[in-house]
């Protein structure tokens, strides 16, 4: 049976890590040419399930032949790598992806690897989140200490004990809340007081959400995705699901909007290999084309207030009907047709349009998180 990432520890990863450098020094000590399998990412190892989102598919593996010359560079730098990350990992400390690119600015390193640029380490990384495997699934690159800057914010009444140990309630962390983890896999969650769970494309409006108090007045939790969310806010997104928060995001009601969404509903195809970053219970509370035009959309007198697609808008509609998430999701597609037809999108900054005073407009804010959520059948008080 597969585990889920967050049943994984640190010792797990070590152990793995280990054997496959004792495997490889035992290999080439026999005068043999080490092999490695792994698993790739790409159409023919993917596949698209509404109910699940991208899953990955071991049919077709792929191996590094030692023999070659290329792949023994290859083997070398997965040696170099794997023994640092084994390093940090024994230390509780993390690193960079560019810390990881330096590492191979030693000079002894250069002279055998000569890395010419940090594409070339972050390939590394990559690969080796596919050799990585526990219980049949990918261990992501945060599990084995290469992290990124943290992306996103979560407020709300969910308490929790993040990688430093310590205790804190994600609506006592600060204004924004608390950002997130960069392994959330990891963290420890001790209590949830919230009904929902609403994560905001953009910043400004997510902040007005906890500034006119809706996180309190309505018992929910609000996210703030920074655009499109970090890895670290889809599995952040993830936990919560399986704690059986009902997600909810509110986007842009544009072709790229839409993408964003996707990638929180059903992960990526890159990322397929990777469990935990897909949440197909979330729901498009909006913007929606019906928000607009819809015959009772709360947002029909500022239709006017709708700005005309781009050229780059237009093409990234036309190219959303060729992405499984979207164009094998009735309502995304749905969606993007209408934006197609219409060639008008917009924005979540529409709602200042009403010109409405504060009250008024934390009014309208309540009225369309209320009404929104009710056809999900989830009631906020």
């Amino acid at each position: 049976m597969n585990r889920s990432i967050s049943e994984m520890s640190t010792a797990d990863v070590l152990e793995f890590i280990d054997g496959v450098l004792v495997t490889l020094v035992d290999t080439i000590n026999d005068g043999v040419f080490p092999e490695i399998g792994y698993y790739g990412s790409s159409k023919k190892n993917v596949d698209f399930l509404e109910e699940k989102g991208y899953v990955h598919i071991d049919e077709s593996p792929s191996f590094i032949d030692g023999r070659k010359v290329e792949s023994a560079k290859t083997i070398a730098g997965l040696i170099y790598g794997l023994s640092r990350f084994k390093e940090h990992l024994e230390q509780n400390m993390s690193m960079s992806l560019r810390d990881f690119y330096y590492m191979h600015k030693v000079k002894h390193v250069q002279d055998v690897l000569k890395i010419t640029d940090q594409t070339e380490t972050n390939r590394l990384i990559n690969l080796c989140e596919r050799i990585i495997r526990l219980g049949g699934s990918s261990v992501p690159r945060e599990e084995f200490g290469v992290v990124s800057s943290p992306k996103g914010t979560f407020y709300g009444d969910v308490t929790l004990s993040d990688m430093s140990g310590k205790r804190l309630n994600c609506a006592s962390a600060g204004e924004y809340g608390w950002f997130i983890s960069s392994r959330p896999f990891d963290v420890k969650i001790h209590d949830i007081n919230i009904d929902a769970a609403v994560f905001v494309e953009k910043e400004a409006m997510s902040r007005n959400l906890i500034e006119l108090g809706l996180a309190e007045g309505l018992k929910i939790g609000v996210g703030s995705l920074f655009g499109q969310p970090g890895r670290n806010m889809r599995a952040w997104i993830r936990r919560l699901a399986d704690r059986e928060v009902p997600i909810f995001v509110l986007v842009d009601m544009s072709p790229w909007s839409l993408r964003i969404f996707s990638t929180i509903k059903s992960n990526s195809i890159e990322l397929a290999n990777i469990q935990g970053l897909a949440t197909p219970e979330a729901q498009l509370l909006g913007l929606t084309t019906d928000d607009f035009w819809g015959r009772k959309g709360m947002l029909r007198d500022i239709e006017h207030s709708l700005e005309s697609m781009t050229k780059a808008d237009l093409k990234c509609a036309q190219q959303n009907k060729n992405i499984p998430a979207i164009s094998q999701d009735s309502v995304l597609n749905r969606e993007n047709d209408i934006m197609l037809k219409k060639k008008r999108k917009g924005e979540l900054e529409a709602f200042k349009a009403f010109g409405f005073p504060l009250a008024d407009l934390k009014e309208l804010y309540i009225k369309y998180l209320k009404e929104k959520t009710s056809s999900f059948d989830v009631k906020l008080i």
